[in-house]
């Protein structure tokens, strides 16, 4: 059975999705700051992320129903985007977050200029992310005690 599979941009109205699979907590293990997110503090975050041209929230569908998020925050000084992502906990195991990551950067490049440079950071006990940057031809960049940083220069 294959699923139709799109992304689209994120709205208000996907405040408390984005809340709930923040806080589900295989995210919060896999997540850098993995304490639980409260929702006030998330309410401020996701707004003032969807104001803020330069961090772009997508949210992959299988068919119709929302399935993962992908985000994209430029970093100006730097000028590259870092790249955050997860699955809901229904769709995990279906090797969606490399189409997701796919779907992300497509989408992304087609509203840039030149060249986009993209750098994901993903934590050494996460293998199905690091899976699906390797599948989106990511290279490997540089790896400390508990991370590994993965990069990718779209032409």
């Amino acid at each position: 059975m294959s699923l139709h599979l799109s992304v689209r941009k994120a709205t208000e109205d996907d405040c408390k999705l984005l809340f709930d699979w923040a806080n589900e907590p295989e995210v919060r293990k896999a997540s850098f700051s993995t304490e639980k997110i409260e929702w006030l503090g998330h309410t401020n975050w996701f707004f003032q992320k969807l104001k803020n041209p330069n961090s772009l929230i997508l949210i992959l569908e299988a068919d119709g129903s929302p399935a993962g998020l992908i985000r994209f925050d430029k970093d100006t000084e730097q000028n590259y985007f870092l790249i955050s992502f997860l699955l809901d906990e229904k769709f995990r195991g279906m090797s969606l977050g490399t189409t997701l990551i796919s779907k992300g950067l497509a989408y992304l490049s087609s509203g840039q200029q030149g060249p986009i440079v993209c750098v994901g950071f993903v934590k050494k006990e996460n293998i199905a992310s690091q899976r699906a940057f390797y599948k989106n031809e990511f290279l490997l960049e540089s790896e400390s005690d508990d991370n590994l940083k993965f990069i990718k220069t779209i032409e």
